[in-house]
């Protein structure tokens, strides 16, 4: 293959910014790495295999484990991306195929805005007009009624729990995925819908083949929502209830990494291994994301060389 002069002087023109974000990706996992081995060297794989937060004066009484606080993180981002796909799904087809575009649009830039918002706005919203809310109308209710069932077992009391966090991230999180979903459905090629409307297919079969189509796109779409939802910080410190422990019942607090940092960080550099305990948090959290974002970019780009085959 040929390139010319200009091909070439644009690719070494952009090569410099390529080396320079992987550098910076390098850098911080490397950072987080040195500051978080000290506690390996410590507590090897009970850090992730054990739940406690024991600070001592004494280096040799400290003892921290951080499996509660990595399998509540998966728990309640997952809950939330269960919560946000199937509104953004909806929230795309009423944006584009149902209503007309003089009222789409304006919807459309509705949901980009609140995706701008600052997520204290979110947090503090949750935490003191969902959490209530939710205790007095939902979970209590459920409790009574249905407290055999596991999810629905634990007393309700302040109201921050899985079920706040998970609801208040959904709600920042579903600007966020609307927008790749409305990027996908462009994509598809009109061939596909005129195809069904010529078989004598309804708006409604239409619309199920063009999200039947669009599958692969959700899928990655929810991976990128669900790292997104993963490093969380501020919302989840302020609505999930920050005990140091793993339940299913979701109107139990837990701690997430995000929220176990933002709560115990400053606190942490008063003890020898308590810092890097977090920063051991902190990689495990990082080594997640860039699973699930690689994950869902790679089927992202996959579908998008399909699709125009």
């Amino acid at each position: 293959m040929f390139f010319s002069k200009s091909d070439k002087l644009l690719f070494y023109s952009t090569l410099p910014l390529i080396g320079g974000v992987l550098g910076i990706l390098l850098i911080l996992s490397l950072m987080v790495l040195t500051q978080s081995w000290p506690s390996f060297q410590r507590f090897g794989l009970t850090l992730f295999t054990t739940s406690a937060w024991s600070p001592s004066d004494d280096p040799q009484k400290e003892f921290y484990g951080l499996s509660a606080p990595i399998i509540s993180s998966l728990y309640v981002s997952a809950l939330s991306v269960l919560m946000s796909v199937p509104v953004s799904i909806c929230l795309t087809l009423t944006m584009i195929e149902i209503l007309p575009k003089h009222l789409g649009a304006p919807l459309r830039y509705v949901t980009e805005v609140m995706g701008g918002l600052p997520t204290v706005i979110y947090g503090l919203w949750g935490s003191t007009t969902l959490a209530p809310f939710l205790r007095d109308q939902v979970m209590e209710p459920l409790h009574t009624y249905l407290g055999f069932i596991p999810l629905f077992s634990c007393r309700p009391f302040t109201g921050h729990s899985i079920l706040v966090a998970s609801m208040t991230l959904a709600v920042a999180t579903i600007p966020y995925v609307t927008a790749l979903l409305i990027e996908g459905y462009y994509l598809i090629p009109s061939k596909y819908r005129e195809g069904a409307y010529s078989l004598g297919a309804t708006d409604y079969e239409a619309y199920k083949i063009m999200i039947g189509i669009l599958k692969p796109y959700i899928v990655a779409a929810s991976l990128l929502g669900f790292s997104r939802a993963l490093g969380e910080t501020t919302i989840v410190a302020l609505t999930v209830g920050n005990s140091m422990r793993f339940s299913i019942c979701f109107f139990d607090p837990v701690h997430t990494i995000p929220s176990l940092i933002a709560n115990q960080f400053e606190s942490a550099r008063l003890y020898e291994y308590a810092l890097p305990a977090l920063f051991a948090g902190a990689l495990a959290l990082l080594l997640i994301s860039l699973v699930a974002s690689y994950a869902g970019i790679r089927l992202m780009y996959g579908w998008r060389e399909r699709i125009h085959v």
